[in-house]
């Protein structure tokens, strides 16, 4: 890249997702499905639920996000430095620090004396900061329309508490309870709509902001990264879990066969994972000088 197409063409940010930045992908992907899983087992106190959200929260996205850093053992001066007060990476450490924490001590008593209602509400609250994170983090940056929208924060809301509610939902199957398998469908079936009408209010909505976010639509629906997005996020991520729910809600979960419904968690979780690689991919810069229409840089 030359310093002059900063000025002239749509430039596409790459620190986020090639390189390590494939890393801050995948733990943001972790990072909110494991707290979505643990906030929503929460509601229904499925200990193995909440137990394993923490896990894949603390564990394996924790554990990615501090290899994105670069320095793991010094993660800490982000936590307590006054950066918090301006960055929102450093705001995402200190939720999800808190929540591992406050999750963890709220385990440790449900697993002997019994769990209190105040730690559970706490940390169900920083469970569901720690989801919303990043999408603020990357709603913050200003340069790139696609994502300096109001609209990333809840989408990331709505896809992180599904994809810990479907989680959830395949865990409880697994162990034969259906009682509480049929609770968690309904939250399934509500979040599923709230991410189909999400997902085209938001890029609609880009698609109408600047320039820049028209370019970033375009590379999304029919242009390089297309594929991804009619094949795995629609066809896999949606129409897949789609069929799963129309299933169930007429033939009753117990009878809806379990190959369908894990079939549906997993390209449900698929889609989610790609869609958020699209994001990340897809974000651009805004020319400062336009001339006619600027080309977009081949990736």
């Amino acid at each position: 890249m030359e310093y002059y197409d900063w000025m002239i063409k749509y430039t596409p940010q790459k620190e986020w997702i090639e390189r390590r930045g494939i890393l801050l992908w995948l733990a943001f992907f972790f990072i909110e499905l494991g707290a979505g899983m643990f906030f929503v087992s929460s509601f229904f106190q499925s200990v193995p639920g909440m137990l394993a959200g923490w896990i894949v929260c603390g564990v394996l996205g924790g554990g990615l996000h501090l290899l994105f850093l670069g320095k793991p053992l010094r993660f800490w001066r982000i936590v307590f430095s006054s950066g918090w007060q301006t960055s929102w990476i450093s705001r995402g450490l200190i939720f999800v620090s808190l929540f591992l924490l406050l999750g963890m001590a709220h385990l440790g008593l449900s697993l002997s004396s019994g769990p209190t209602v105040p730690l559970l509400i706490a940390s169900d609250i920083l469970a569901f900061l720690t989801v919303i994170y990043g999408g603020f983090a990357m709603n913050y940056v200003n340069g790139i329309p696609l994502w300096n929208t109001a609209l990333l924060p809840v989408l990331y809301v709505i896809s992180g508490l599904w994809g810990g509610a479907e989680v959830t939902l395949g865990m409880s199957l697994s162990r034969g309870d259906i009682s509480l398998g049929i609770s968690i469908e309904v939250w399934i079936r509500i979040l599923l709509l709230g991410f189909i009408l999400l997902v085209g209010i938001y890029l609609i909505s880009v698609r109408y902001s600047s320039q820049a976010g028209r370019a970033s639509v375009r590379q999304i629906l029919s242009e390089r990264w297309s594929s991804l997005f009619w094949g795995i996020v629609v066809i896999l991520g949606i129409i897949v879990p789609l069929v799963a729910v129309v299933n169930s809600f007429g033939f009753g979960l117990a009878l809806t066969p379990k190959a369908l419904i894990y079939a549906a968690i997993c390209c449900g979780l698929l889609g989610d994972l790609t869609m958020r690689y699209l994001i990340l991919r897809c974000g651009m810069y805004s020319p400062l000088i336009y001339s006619g229409r600027p080309t977009i840089p081949a990736q």
